[in-house]
């Protein structure tokens, strides 16, 4: 009689020594403490319709644009999507507003093509369990968003996840998007205790998405609020120029004007507002540092002082590990920070140098 194997360890589960997993996207990230929101409509539609999207969703601040290209519907009768040619109006509409992109894969085949066009795959609800397309999805080492199923438990969730895991591809974030009920008024309820639960058994990141509620700002507003006040990391919102002549979609998708509202209750661009006078400081300091490090390189010269001290340097990358340290930011990030100001500051003097020669 021979032992059961012992059971894996799970690698979506929390562990004492993992932290939680950013998921990077270009310069979007995933679990890092921001709260970063996917937008666009429920279909590309045509090309115009993506376009005028994709612009106002730059403008509000949205750090992702999503939208469906192949599309299965409960009914054969009901528009099913632009397939390919969608998935390049995205591509383009995405490039040219400089947003990374997402759409959903339907079919194991689809995997590879998709994953060559946007930036993130996407796996509905419905494909939750769909393992065969989980394993495709994963294999293409491309971001995923993975949607709780409607019906599903956390733990059915995040078994889903493994398979895409163990593809050896750990950019996994979680989307709960409401389990189904039964008042036909509150029908796919998100469950915003879902979010602190999962991010206590797990380390990947948890968005949610309200859709599924079925209405318009007036509901949809108060979940994505909720949503970042329970410490979500980040948010799916569907958006159209018309909802009301939408060829896909519940009902659910915002106006653009509602959406604009809805970045501005979420604080969205004035965060962003904020982020962009935090880098035209940060040019500046890095400006006044370079300046003030070819004046110390010219008065060495002048005094027959070697121009590199690399201890100095080594005592300054030592402060900066610390003081990153302190502040909750990880020191390796910083250190590399340190050796490319530190390696311009040495080349901007040498050139400093050479033309005074």
């Amino acid at each position: 009689m021979t032992d059961k194997p012992a059971n894996p360890i799970l690698k979506s589960h929390r562990r004492p020594d993992v932290e939680t997993t950013v998921v990077a996207v270009d310069n979007v990230r995933f679990g890092d403490g921001s709260y970063p929101v996917i937008a666009g409509p429920v279909a590309v539609e045509s090309e115009k319709q993506i376009t005028q999207i994709a612009e106002t969703a730059t403008h509000a601040g949205a750090s992702v644009l999503r939208a469906g290209t192949f599309r299965n519907e409960s009914s054969p009768y009901e528009f099913s999507g632009l397939g390919q040619e969608g998935l390049w109006m995205l591509e383009k509409a995405g490039h040219d507003a400089g947003l990374p992109t997402m759409t959903e894969v339907q079919e194991p085949r689809q995997a590879e093509l998709v994953a060559d066009h946007v930036s993130i795959l996407e796996i509905g609800p419905d494909q939750m369990q769909n393992f065969v397309l989980l394993r495709a999805a994963g294999a293409t080492q491309r971001p995923i968003v993975l949607h709780r199923g409607p019906s599903a438990t956390v733990d059915e969730w995040l078994m889903s996840a493994e398979y895409i895991l163990n593809e050896g591809n750990d950019q996994v974030v979680l989307c709960e998007r409401g389990s189904r009920g039964f008042d036909p008024r509150t029908t796919d309820t998100i469950d915003i205790s879902a979010v602190p639960v999962v991010q206590r058994m797990s380390h990947l990141p948890v968005i949610i998405d309200p859709a599924p509620a079925q209405s318009g700002e007036d509901i949809l507003a108060p979940l994505a609020l909720a949503g970042r006040s329970v410490g979500a990391d980040g948010l799916i919102i569907a958006v159209h120029p018309d909802p009301g002549a939408s060829r896909a979609g519940n009902g659910s998708q915002l106006g653009l004007e509602e959406f604009a509202h809805l970045m501005e209750r979420l604080g969205i661009p004035t965060l962003r507002d904020e982020i962009d006078r935090i880098d035209r400081d940060l040019i500046k300091l890095v400006a006044r540092r370079l300046h003030s490090s070819v004046e110390i390189a010219m008065i060495k010269v002048a005094k027959g002082l070697e121009m590199r001290s690399p201890d100095r340097e080594a005592e300054l990358i030592d402060e900066a590990r610390d003081d990153a340290a302190s502040l909750g930011v990880d020191p390796g990030y910083v250190e590399a920070l340190m050796n490319v100001v530190l390696d311009h500051s040495r080349a901007a003097q040498q050139r400093a140098v050479d033309g005074e020669r």
